[in-house]
């Protein structure tokens, strides 16, 4: 086999925008276009405690936001190839991540100082705190701890979906040690092959070279596909280039077999390149992306295939967004800018939701108000030319105006 899990790259879809136009007033009526995505995407879980985010895969939106305020910008990587355990150590955090073969969080060690490691200060399992002693560390956790044969400065706590392991220093607690059990493990496997790209098997047939730990080459199949670069742990590890009999063509960093590191991914058939970083084969982390018989661009942050972020959004030189995205949806604080005017605040789903300020390209005339899913509610401020009034608004609907003054007259 070629390819484990799903390869979403070979079926990138365009993505699809509706059009929505508002007036600002009957009597200066300026359009805006604000696009949005038709996505439909349910909403994500944020991590609290490491407990929340055991057998996720790695690239899996959960262990994005657990992760994204962490200090330590290149974790040290540990492999075991003999336990098929990949390890990110993420020193200046005061945390370890242990991943499983298929990249699923397996485990997870805190520490609350010491060796390499500062303080981990996030979220602590079930409320214990560092420092506390054996008797605190119970009455926390509301169960006696099992004693360990090996090492009595250890006690475990033991459920159907962890394992705590408890280490205490002079009668204090200062490593915490959790495993993911089987059961675990085994409820994500869906999420788990999602998450999962391409991933090269080294069933193929060798070229030439070293396909263990060297430089080789790797086809699969009469021309189907092929890898050629650089083998670890007999698997593409390092730099190398593939290419498919679809077109599909990635060139930069692989690590056990996936797209992992920077890269440069063109598809024709799916009409786009993409340049960035990767991991699992799913774009991840930040990147650009360009179709370019659609003059479509985005520059920023990705999540397992997703926009998610902060980035910009481009249609040619005409719609422009800037701002956060969730999931392939324009929501957070971002602005709109079209051939009109822009739309500057908070968005939802696609639609301003929030305090906005709408106004036309010229600058000459500014509305500011909330708006609720894309529509005007409750007292906007109108400036036009340097005049001011204010105007209600019930479901986009203009009810009322007023002068400079701000008292209101029932709209005839």
């Amino acid at each position: 086999m070629i390819f484990i899990g799903r390869c979403s790259i070979l079926r990138d879809s365009l993505f699809t925008f509706d059009v929505f136009y508002s007036n600002m007033t009957k009597t200066n009526t300026v359009n805006y276009i604000l696009v949005s995505f038709l996505l439909t995407l349910s909403a994500s879980v944020n991590a609290q405690s490491p407990l929340a985010i055991l057998g996720e895969p790695y690239v899996s939106f959960e262990l994005a936001s657990f992760t994204e305020n962490f200090k330590t910008e290149k974790p040290e990587i540990t492999f075991l190839p003999t336990l098929k355990t990949y390890i990110e150590n993420h020193t200046e955090d005061g945390i370890a991540m242990e991943y499983d073969e298929a990249m699923a969080l397996s485990g997870v060690s805190l520490y609350d100082s010491g060796y390499t490691y500062q303080r981990y200060t996030g979220d602590m399992p079930l409320n214990i705190q560092w420092g506390m002693s054996l008797t605190e560390v119970q009455e926390t956790i509301g169960l006696g701890l099992d004693f360990t044969e090996d090492n009595v400065f250890i006690r475990k706590h033991t459920t159907e979906d962890y394992e705590m392991a408890c280490y205490f220093l002079d009668g204090k607690l200062h490593h915490l040690k959790i495993k993911a059990s089987t059961a675990t493990l085994a409820k994500n496997m869906e999420a788990i092959a999602r998450a999962t790209g391409i991933r090269l098997i080294p069933d193929g047939i060798k070229v030439e070279g070293n396909i263990l730990d060297g430089e080789g080459t790797m086809a699969w199949g009469p021309d189907v596909a092929k890898y050629k670069g650089e083998w670890s742990y007999g698997l593409p590890h390092g730099r190398g280039q593939y290419v498919d009999s679809f077109g599909n063509k990635y060139e930069g960093e692989f690590k056990l077999g996936f797209f992992w590191g920077q890269g440069i991914l063109s598809s024709p058939s799916a009409g786009f390149v993409y340049s960035g970083e990767f991991a699992m084969s799913k774009k991840h982390g930040t990147g650009r992306i360009e179709y370019r018989s659609q003059e479509i661009i985005y520059q920023g942050e990705w999540v397992q295939d997703m926009m998610h972020g902060v980035g910009n959004y481009a249609i040619g030189a005409r719609y422009i967004y800037r701002g956060q995205v969730v999931k392939n949806k324009f929501t957070g604080k971002g602005r709109v800018e079209t051939p009109d005017g822009y739309v500057d605040g908070y968005f939802k789903n696609g639609k301003p939701h929030g305090i906005c300020t709408q106004g036309t390209k010229d600058g000459l005339t500014t509305i500011t108000g909330n708006f609720t899913n894309g529509k005007k509610n409750g007292v906007f401020d109108l400036e036009t030319l340097g005049n001011k009034r204010k105007i209600i608004y019930e479901n986009d609907i203009e009810v009322k105006t007023g002068p400079v003054d701000g008292s209101l007259i029932p709209k005839q």
